[in-house]
């Protein structure tokens, strides 16, 4: 059966690349900016989404996704909302970390952490459920305070990943079925009763950073 026009067109779109991502490094909260090759990310999928009339744009409050939603938007007159909602999930003590360097220094938590489970998040950071109810307001209030429009997400890897679960309104445990890569584009169509998932992360306008950098 054809679908109706649908009521919101969302587009999602992971940060650029920074030097930690590049380094493998545990970002979370921690406020790492684009490095050189993430800017060039962004200019890469501001030229494909160059058509696009976004009626709204939201992005974490992060350097990072603030630049990138920027960078996208160039000097269209579209407004940029920026809030703490949107953040990655806190990842505490492994911030700053790569997987090796915290799987030595926090052994216990490190295992806990390959174990699929909602409920766990190292020492003074989230869960995936609390990032997941986070992410479901901020969805709630988005489609209370915008109707009939084509809205612009720019976040990070696993809040964005929550947050197309919420809108899909899929069970909680789908947050490890997804990833996301920097300047990945994902599209959802939003009905009355239903969200469907045109696009997931496509990278396919970063194909010629890549060949630049083999």
């Amino acid at each position: 059966m054809t679908q109706s026009k649908p009521d919101r067109i969302w587009y999602f779109v992971r940060h650029g690349e920074t030097e930690w991502n590049a380094q493998g490094r545990i970002q979370g909260h921690s406020d790492i900016p684009l490095s050189d090759n993430g800017r060039a990310q962004a200019q890469s999928v501001a030229r494909r989404l160059s058509g696009i009339p976004f009626s709204v744009a939201y992005a974490s409050d992060l350097s990072r996704t603030h630049e990138t939603a920027q960078i996208i938007l160039g000097d269209t007159a579209t407004a940029l909302h920026t809030t703490p909602q949107l953040r990655e999930y806190s990842k505490g003590v492994f911030e700053g970390l790569t997987v090796d360097e915290y799987a030595r220094q926090y052994p216990d938590q490190y295992q806990a952490s390959l174990q699929n489970d909602l409920d766990f998040a190292p020492t003074g950071g989230e869960t995936i459920r609390e990032t997941s109810i986070r992410m479901s307001r901020f969805v709630d209030e988005t489609l209370q305070n915008h109707q009939d429009e084509t809205t612009l997400v720019v976040g990070h890897g696993g809040s964005l990943r929550s947050l197309i679960v919420a809108l899909l309104a899929l069970p909680l445990e789908a947050n490890w079925k997804f990833v996301m890569d920097n300047c990945a584009l994902s599209l959802v169509h939003t009905y009355p009763n239903n969200a469907v998932l045109h696009l997931y992360n496509d990278t396919t306008h970063l194909n010629n950073i890549i060949e630049a950098n083999q």
